[in-house]
């Protein structure tokens, strides 16, 4: 139960990490006819969906815990269904940046 409660924790600091990153982005403006300014939004749009998505699975994955912390009567199948579930909810983005791009 007190693992549930720590990773639902998690999500503030990844709260403020993802407005961090969102005020870096701040002021970045139109991307059109510069490759750099381009490739720094793809970055960030893939950065803010990943810590998005771990916040999210933080919530997500501390409440499940919490539960089954509080629920014995569930079998250790069906929890480990439920994070079966949360790997293909959560399924990490595929990297960006640094690859060429056929034109």
């Amino acid at each position: 139960m007190r693992v549930g409660e720590g990773v639902t924790g998690l999500k503030e600091g990844v709260g403020k990490s993802l407005t961090k990153l969102a005020d870096g982005q701040a002021g970045l403006g139109d991307t059109t006819g510069s490759v750099s300014a381009a490739a720094q939004k793809e970055l960030y749009d893939s950065w803010k969906k990943y810590v998005s998505d771990v916040r999210g699975r933080c919530g997500t994955l501390g409440g499940l815990l919490q539960k089954v912390g509080h629920d014995l009567s569930k079998t250790d199948e069906e929890a480990a269904a439920e994070l079966e579930k949360l790997k293909v909810k959560y399924k990490d983005t595929e990297p960006v940046g640094g690859q060429s791009k056929e034109k």
